[in-house]
């Protein structure tokens, strides 16, 4: 589908409508257990860091919209939490995040002077008072000890957003707190996860895998009606990382701003569940059961 075709179209949402009126209908009367699932997310993404977590996002090679993942976690921490976050886009490609964040100005990493806060935003694109977005080169391996990370300290979680074996990204990834890697929901795209996953574990790096959350994303419905989803996951979590699989969103699969209210519910839940594991990962080095998951 042509995305400037798309992004000219009116935004649908994730839910179809009957979906989205049975939903209100029944709102009061959720479920107990669905209720405290929703407690426990909330309490998982408030949970308070020393010093600032990264958390670096790809996806793989296999052409997934890391974009739109980073742009969802990002917003769903923002929420929650009660210090800043900011989002990194190394991607080079549109929609860019700042365009999936509906942010003001992309955004400039490169002028963020880190010597206050006020100074900071002077390079940043506002989403949110709590939220912020920053673009930068994706090749450019300086402007991770440069830039980054005198910048990330005035943030509670960073999230950066990059093309799979660029230099940028590949940097950040290596003093990352934990990584996700955001694969289309294929067998191909699911087996070279597996196989990253296996060359970490026959080089002695379990501790990286254990910090991996791995998201398999369905950005065409039904792109490979042979995949099992929940055999991968079963498989993929014996190397110590989590699998979370996010079906088809007609909202996001637009390629334009992700706006909140019209993301499917069934969305909403599995990205604070991401965001959860992530940043269980980055506050505790592997998986955890800190948050009450």
């Amino acid at each position: 589908m042509n995305t400037e075709q798309v992004g000219q179209a009116a935004p649908v949402s994730g839910d179809p409508w009957v979906r989205r009126a049975g939903r209100a209908v029944l709102r009061p009367f959720r479920p107990v257990d669905e209720m405290a699932r929703a407690i426990e997310l909330g309490a998982g993404l408030q949970r308070s860091t020393s010093t600032g977590r990264r958390i670096a996002v790809d996806d793989l090679g296999t052409g997934a919209d890391a974009a739109v993942v980073t742009a969802l976690m990002a917003r769903a921490l923002a929420h929650f939490r009660h210090d800043r976050v900011l989002a990194v886009d190394a991607i080079g490609r549109e929609p860019s995040l700042a365009d999936r964040l509906g942010a003001a100005g992309p955004g400039d990493l490169g002028r963020a002077d880190a010597a206050v806060f006020e100074t900071v935003c002077e390079g940043l694109g506002e989403v949110t008072e709590r939220l912020w977005t920053a673009r930068t080169d994706p090749a450019d391996t300086r402007a991770y000890t440069s830039v980054l990370l005198p910048v990330s300290r005035f943030f509670g979680v960073t999230l950066v957003a990059g093309e799979h074996g660029g230099g940028f990204l590949e940097t950040v990834a290596r003093g990352a707190h934990a990584r996700v890697r955001v694969v289309r929901a294929t067998r191909d795209a699911v087996l070279r996860v597996g196989r990253e996953l296996d060359v970490m574990a026959a080089q002695g790096r379990e501790q990286e895998a254990g910090r991996t959350v791995v998201v398999v994303l369905d950005q065409e419905r039904g792109e490979d009606r042979g995949l099992d989803v929940a055999r991968t996951a079963r498989i993929i979590a014996e190397s110590g990382a989590e699998v979370v699989a996010l079906p088809h969103d007609r909202h996001l699969a637009q390629g334009t701003a992700v706006l909140p209210r019209r993301i499917a519910e069934s969305t909403h839940r599995l990205v604070q569940a991401v965001a959860v594991a992530a940043l269980d990962r980055a506050i505790d080095g592997g998986p955890s059961t800190g948050s009450g998951r």
